[in-house]
Protein backbone atom coordinates (compact mmCIF):
# COMPACT_ATOMS: atom_id res chain seq x y z
CA UNK A 1 0.00 0.00 0.00
CA UNK A 2 1.55 3.53 -1.18
CA UNK A 3 0.19 6.71 0.56
CA UNK A 4 1.67 10.58 1.00
CA UNK A 5 4.47 11.93 2.73
CA UNK A 6 3.86 12.50 6.30
CA UNK A 7 4.17 16.14 7.16
CA UNK A 8 1.20 16.84 9.28
CA UNK A 9 1.37 16.50 12.96
CA UNK A 10 -0.35 13.17 14.49
CA UNK A 11 -3.39 13.28 16.21
CA UNK A 12 -3.37 11.30 19.43
CA UNK A 13 -5.13 9.29 21.65
CA UNK A 14 -5.38 10.75 25.35
CA UNK A 15 -6.78 8.34 28.47
CA UNK A 16 -7.54 9.95 31.59
CA UNK A 17 -7.11 8.65 35.40
CA UNK A 18 -8.46 10.48 38.40
CA UNK A 19 -8.97 10.00 41.73
CA UNK A 20 -6.93 9.34 45.02
CA UNK A 21 -5.33 5.84 44.29
CA UNK A 22 -4.17 6.76 40.66
CA UNK A 23 -0.52 7.44 41.40
CA UNK A 24 -0.63 4.11 43.46
CA UNK A 25 -2.77 2.25 40.75
CA UNK A 26 -0.37 2.89 37.70
CA UNK A 27 2.60 2.42 39.94
CA UNK A 28 2.17 -1.38 40.18
CA UNK A 29 1.06 -1.48 35.89
CA UNK A 30 3.55 0.21 34.40
CA UNK A 31 7.02 0.26 33.22
CA UNK A 32 8.43 3.73 34.39
CA UNK A 33 8.92 5.04 38.38
CA UNK A 34 5.37 7.14 38.30
CA UNK A 35 6.06 7.83 42.20
CA UNK A 36 9.47 10.24 40.48
CA UNK A 37 6.61 12.30 38.78
CA UNK A 38 5.50 15.76 39.37
CA UNK A 39 2.52 17.95 38.91
CA UNK A 40 2.89 19.37 35.18
CA UNK A 41 6.24 17.00 34.40
CA UNK A 42 6.27 14.15 31.84
CA UNK A 43 7.58 10.59 32.29
CA UNK A 44 7.22 8.15 29.13
CA UNK A 45 6.71 4.25 29.86
CA UNK A 46 4.42 1.01 28.77
CA UNK A 47 2.20 -0.71 30.00
CA UNK A 48 2.78 -4.70 29.78
CA UNK A 49 0.86 -8.07 29.71
CA UNK A 50 2.29 -10.72 32.58
CA UNK A 51 3.91 -12.15 29.94
CA UNK A 52 6.01 -9.08 29.30
CA UNK A 53 4.41 -8.06 26.26
CA UNK A 54 3.67 -4.72 25.54
CA UNK A 55 0.41 -3.67 25.42
CA UNK A 56 0.44 0.53 24.58
CA UNK A 57 3.16 2.54 25.10
CA UNK A 58 2.18 6.59 26.68
CA UNK A 59 3.61 9.82 27.73
CA UNK A 60 2.41 10.56 30.88
CA UNK A 61 1.51 14.17 32.64
CA UNK A 62 0.51 14.44 36.05
CA UNK A 63 -2.06 17.23 36.00
CA UNK A 64 -2.95 16.97 39.71
CA UNK A 65 -1.64 15.00 42.46
CA UNK A 66 -5.18 13.35 41.62
CA UNK A 67 -5.55 13.40 37.88
CA UNK A 68 -2.43 11.73 35.16
CA UNK A 69 -3.42 11.83 31.83
CA UNK A 70 -2.12 9.57 29.33
CA UNK A 71 -0.96 10.09 25.70
CA UNK A 72 -0.89 7.18 23.40
CA UNK A 73 -1.81 6.09 19.78
CA UNK A 74 -5.62 6.90 18.70
CA UNK A 75 -6.09 3.30 17.85
CA UNK A 76 -4.78 2.03 20.90
CA UNK A 77 -6.94 3.94 23.55
CA UNK A 78 -9.88 1.36 23.78
CA UNK A 79 -7.81 -1.74 24.10
CA UNK A 80 -5.51 0.40 26.64
CA UNK A 81 -8.26 1.02 28.99
CA UNK A 82 -9.86 -2.43 29.33
CA UNK A 83 -6.82 -3.41 30.01
CA UNK A 84 -6.53 -1.02 32.87
CA UNK A 85 -9.66 -1.49 33.88
CA UNK A 86 -8.99 -4.84 34.80
CA UNK A 87 -6.21 -4.31 37.87
CA UNK A 88 -8.40 -1.16 38.75
CA UNK A 89 -11.47 -2.67 40.45
CA UNK A 90 -10.17 -2.48 43.59
CA UNK A 91 -8.70 0.87 43.47
CA UNK A 92 -10.02 4.47 43.82
CA UNK A 93 -9.31 5.38 40.31
CA UNK A 94 -11.73 6.66 37.17
CA UNK A 95 -10.21 5.41 34.02
CA UNK A 96 -11.97 7.23 30.82
CA UNK A 97 -10.82 8.48 26.79
CA UNK A 98 -10.61 12.36 26.83
CA UNK A 99 -9.13 12.11 23.10
CA UNK A 100 -11.89 14.90 22.07
CA UNK A 101 -11.48 17.34 24.64
CA UNK A 102 -8.25 16.61 26.31
CA UNK A 103 -4.94 18.95 25.79
CA UNK A 104 -1.86 16.90 24.34
CA UNK A 105 0.85 15.83 26.80
CA UNK A 106 3.65 16.71 24.44
CA UNK A 107 3.78 18.78 21.17
CA UNK A 108 2.75 17.36 18.29
CA UNK A 109 4.55 15.61 15.11
CA UNK A 110 4.16 13.99 12.29
CA UNK A 111 4.57 10.27 11.54
CA UNK A 112 7.94 10.93 9.76
CA UNK A 113 9.60 12.54 12.99
CA UNK A 114 8.06 10.47 15.06
CA UNK A 115 9.99 7.58 13.25
CA UNK A 116 12.93 9.32 13.04
CA UNK A 117 13.48 9.39 16.81
CA UNK A 118 13.16 6.10 16.74
CA UNK A 119 10.44 5.45 18.88
CA UNK A 120 7.74 3.51 18.68
CA UNK A 121 4.64 3.59 18.01
CA UNK A 122 1.94 0.53 18.91
CA UNK A 123 -0.82 0.46 17.42
CA UNK A 124 -4.08 -2.49 17.54
CA UNK A 125 -1.80 -4.18 14.78
CA UNK A 126 1.16 -4.33 17.00
CA UNK A 127 -0.08 -4.87 20.39
CA UNK A 128 1.56 -7.52 22.64
CA UNK A 129 4.17 -8.35 19.88
CA UNK A 130 6.94 -7.31 21.56
CA UNK A 131 8.91 -7.02 24.78
CA UNK A 132 10.06 -3.55 25.99
CA UNK A 133 13.53 -4.35 25.01
CA UNK A 134 12.77 -4.64 21.42
CA UNK A 135 11.28 -2.10 21.39
CA UNK A 136 14.76 -0.49 22.46
CA UNK A 137 12.46 0.87 25.64
CA UNK A 138 15.62 0.88 28.10
CA UNK A 139 17.84 2.62 25.93
CA UNK A 140 15.22 5.51 26.20
CA UNK A 141 14.36 5.74 29.65
CA UNK A 142 10.74 4.03 29.96
CA UNK A 143 12.13 1.39 32.27
CA UNK A 144 12.68 1.61 35.71
CA UNK A 145 14.97 -1.26 36.67
CA UNK A 146 14.73 0.12 40.65
CA UNK A 147 10.92 0.75 41.48
CA UNK A 148 10.00 -2.36 42.17
CA UNK A 149 6.93 -4.72 40.88
CA UNK A 150 4.55 -3.85 38.09
CA UNK A 151 2.54 -6.20 35.37
CA UNK A 152 5.49 -8.10 33.47
CA UNK A 153 7.90 -6.92 35.10
CA UNK A 154 9.42 -10.28 36.15
CA UNK A 155 10.36 -11.03 32.24
CA UNK A 156 11.45 -6.80 31.40
CA UNK A 157 14.09 -7.82 34.27
CA UNK A 158 15.31 -11.04 33.19
CA UNK A 159 16.13 -10.05 29.46
CA UNK A 160 17.59 -7.37 31.47
CA UNK A 161 19.79 -9.06 33.80
CA UNK A 162 20.66 -12.05 31.68
CA UNK A 163 20.83 -9.97 28.07
CA UNK A 164 17.73 -12.39 26.64
CA UNK A 165 17.51 -9.62 23.89
CA UNK A 166 17.32 -11.42 20.90
CA UNK A 167 15.64 -8.88 18.70
CA UNK A 168 15.90 -5.34 18.60
CA UNK A 169 14.68 -2.10 17.09
CA UNK A 170 16.56 -0.41 14.01
CA UNK A 171 15.71 2.33 11.52
CA UNK A 172 15.60 1.02 8.01
CA UNK A 173 15.17 2.58 4.53
CA UNK A 174 13.29 0.56 2.48
CA UNK A 175 13.88 0.98 -1.79
CA UNK A 176 10.45 1.57 -3.53
CA UNK A 177 6.69 3.29 -2.54
CA UNK A 178 5.12 0.56 -0.51
CA UNK A 179 4.71 1.17 2.83
CA UNK A 180 4.06 -1.99 5.13
CA UNK A 181 1.37 -2.36 7.26
CA UNK A 182 2.36 -2.19 11.25
CA UNK A 183 3.56 -5.58 12.81
CA UNK A 184 3.92 -6.97 8.74
CA UNK A 185 6.30 -9.95 9.47
CA UNK A 186 10.39 -9.84 7.50
CA UNK A 187 11.76 -13.09 5.83
CA UNK A 188 14.93 -13.47 5.19
CA UNK A 189 16.91 -14.57 1.86
CA UNK A 190 15.67 -18.77 3.22
CA UNK A 191 12.71 -17.19 3.96
CA UNK A 192 13.11 -17.88 7.57
CA UNK A 193 10.99 -15.04 9.88
CA UNK A 194 13.31 -12.48 11.12
CA UNK A 195 11.28 -10.05 12.84
CA UNK A 196 8.36 -7.61 11.96
CA UNK A 197 7.95 -4.13 10.92
CA UNK A 198 6.17 -1.57 13.50
CA UNK A 199 5.84 1.18 11.93
CA UNK A 200 6.48 2.66 8.62
CA UNK A 201 6.08 5.87 6.48
CA UNK A 202 7.19 7.32 2.86
CA UNK A 203 10.33 9.53 3.07
CA UNK A 204 10.29 10.59 -0.23
CA UNK A 205 9.64 9.71 -3.87
CA UNK A 206 11.67 6.83 -4.05
CA UNK A 207 11.95 5.56 -0.32
CA UNK A 208 10.29 4.47 1.84
CA UNK A 209 11.56 4.64 5.87
CA UNK A 210 10.62 1.94 8.68
CA UNK A 211 11.46 1.06 12.34
CA UNK A 212 11.56 -2.42 12.39
CA UNK A 213 12.24 -5.31 15.36
CA UNK A 214 14.71 -7.30 13.90
CA UNK A 215 17.07 -10.77 14.34
CA UNK A 216 20.62 -10.07 15.48
CA UNK A 217 21.47 -12.20 12.51
CA UNK A 218 19.29 -10.13 9.87
CA UNK A 219 20.53 -6.50 10.56
CA UNK A 220 23.32 -6.65 7.94
CA UNK A 221 20.99 -7.74 4.95
CA UNK A 222 20.48 -5.90 2.10
CA UNK A 223 17.53 -7.57 0.79
CA UNK A 224 14.69 -8.23 3.17
CA UNK A 225 11.28 -9.82 2.03
CA UNK A 226 8.53 -8.09 3.58
CA UNK A 227 4.74 -8.57 2.12
CA UNK A 228 5.99 -11.09 -0.28
CA UNK A 229 8.21 -8.75 -1.65
CA UNK A 230 12.03 -8.40 -1.94
CA UNK A 231 13.40 -5.23 -0.77
CA UNK A 232 16.25 -3.69 -0.68
CA UNK A 233 17.15 -2.43 2.60
CA UNK A 234 19.89 -0.05 4.14
CA UNK A 235 20.19 0.43 8.35
CA UNK A 236 20.24 4.35 9.49
CA UNK A 237 21.45 5.26 12.51
CA UNK A 238 19.61 5.53 15.39
CA UNK A 239 19.69 8.84 17.48
CA UNK A 240 20.85 6.71 20.68
CA UNK A 241 22.98 4.34 21.95
CA UNK A 242 21.70 0.26 22.68
CA UNK A 243 22.91 -1.15 25.48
Amino acid sequence: MTQGISTTAESRGLIELTGEDSRQFLQGQVSCDINSLGVDQIIHGCHCTPKGRVIFLFSARMQTEQCIVLETHPSIVETAIVSLGKYAVFSKTQIKDISAQGTPVEPAISALQRLRSAVADISVETTELFIPQMLNLDALGYISFKKGCYTGQEVVARAHYLGAVKRRMYHLSLAGLSVPAPGAAILDSQHKPVGNIVNATLSSDTHVEALAVLSSKAVDCNYLCIEGENISVTQLPLPYQLP
